[in-house]
């Protein structure tokens, strides 16, 4: 009796365990991992190393030039005035203020190739009034002498000494120079350390050429990338310049700095080389 009890009670434990374990969710086996042994190599971003562009020193700089004034459909002529800044400046100011404010789409400008020993308080104040009406300053020797007959010591003092007032007025530590009477010789261009600019068409009007003589040196002798010699301090220049603005933007010219004309035509101006002209480079349409 008591065995058979036993044996009923065994039931009752044994049974729901049996049931419990029926219903228990088979648990599959998961594969093992199996790890690489190759070595893994990192990414690492790319960077492209941006490198300044190279500036060469021994070419004029025209980068910060604005030309956007300039009709490129026309031909350019480079007008320079040597000898300044003296009396008739302000009178030739004058000139290219009036055409500029006629002719918006043919604005004239000019380069200004200075003396030291000319440029003063007052002087200097038109040398400011030129740069606002977007002329150009050059270089022409302190005592406007003769470089071939100096020292390299001598050209550079002539030279930097203007460089020095010059930059007062317009910033700039270099400017393009003209040798007085246009000699130069290879110990000049040596010393020199940037571009010598010589002329075209010389109209002579140092001489005492007329208005007339001086207007038709420059029309017969008109090219697209010509530079034109004329000085301050002689009143039939003046005169001269009414008649050439007008008539040559008729046919087709701008008159423009000697930067300009070299950043427009894209022909770079090296130191210590001279130049009679600025002619217009192929790549250029």
């Amino acid at each position: 009796m008591i065995k058979r009890n036993f044996q009923r009670l065994s039931l009752l434990f044994v049974l729901p365990l049996l049931f419990f374990s029926a219903c228990r969710p088979t648990v599959k086996a998961q594969p093992k991992i199996q790890m690489s042994t190759e070595r893994i190599t990192p990414i690492i971003p790319k960077y492209v190393e941006v490198v300044p562009p190279t500036i060469d020193d021994s070419v004029w700089d025209t980068s910060h030039l604005d030309i956007s004034h300039i009709d490129r459909t026309r031909k350019l002529i480079a007008f320079t005035f040597d000898d300044a800044p003296k009396g008739s400046l302000e009178n030739i100011l004058a000139v290219f203020a009036a055409f500029n404010e006629s002719n918006p789409d043919c604005k004239a400008s000019a380069t200004l190739f200075c003396n030291g020993n000319l440029i003063d308080n007052d002087s200097a104040h038109s040398l400011q009034t030129a740069l606002a009406l977007g002329l150009e300053l050059g270089n022409h020797g302190y005592s406007h002498l003769d470089m071939t007959k100096l020292t390299a010591e001598e050209v550079r003092a002539e030279i930097d000494d203007t460089d020095e007032l010059l930059a007062r007025v317009d910033g700039k530590e270099k400017h393009l120079f003209r040798a007085p009477y246009g000699r130069v010789d290879e110990a000049v261009k040596a010393t020199v350390s940037v571009p010598v600019l010589d002329w075209t068409i010389d109209t002579l009007d140092w001489t005492g050429a007329s208005a007339e003589d001086i207007y038709q040196t420059v029309f017969s002798q008109k090219l697209s990338g010509s530079i034109v010699l004329m000085h301050d301090g002689y009143p039939h220049t003046v005169d001269a310049l009414k008649r050439l603005l007008p008539d040559l933007k008729a046919e087709g010219y701008q008159a423009v700095s000697v930067s300009q004309l070299s950043k427009a035509h894209a022909c770079p101006l090296k130191k210590g080389s001279v130049y009679i002209r600025a002619r217009k480079s192929e790549a250029v349409k």
